[in-house]
């Protein structure tokens, strides 16, 4: 029989230098993060590691739903921090379509070291109903 449980997989993996390197493009934060992203990492003192676990938190979810960013834009996928500072994968527009059409629950987690930020996104399919 078949597993019901649907389960899809993307995980990414940045260097913290090509986020500095990116960062001092203007335009980058703009065209990748959301609003309330960018509150969030302004309120960070614009911190590289928070900006490169979201980065690479947005790359993973476009990999686990299978389309990239061809379907899904950066600025649809917000990660935030609940009180605790675990990260909340929010969509918006076409992925929030997806979300919804598909039924897919989304886990996430983030981390970083001194040199490199990584991310990790599992989705599975919800209960029907």
């Amino acid at each position: 029989m078949p597993n019901k449980n649907f389960i899809r997989t993307g995980t990414a993996i940045i260097e913290m230098d090509r986020i500095r390197k990116l960062c001092s493009n203007s335009k980058f934060l703009a065209r990748f993060f959301s609003a309330d992203e960018i509150r969030y990492i302004v309120s960070r003192e614009l911190s590289t590691s928070i900006i490169a676990e979201n980065y690479c938190a947005k790359i993973a979810f476009a990999k686990a739903i299978g389309t990239g960013m061809r379907i899904v834009k950066p600025s649809e996928i917000s990660i935030l921090r609940d009180r605790l500072g675990s990260p909340l994968l929010i969509t918006e527009g076409r992925a929030k379509m997806l979300e919804e059409r598909e039924n897919y629950i989304i886990n996430l987690s983030v981390a970083h070291c001194k040199s490199y930020a990584t991310a990790s996104v599992i989705i599975t399919k919800g209960p029907t109903t």
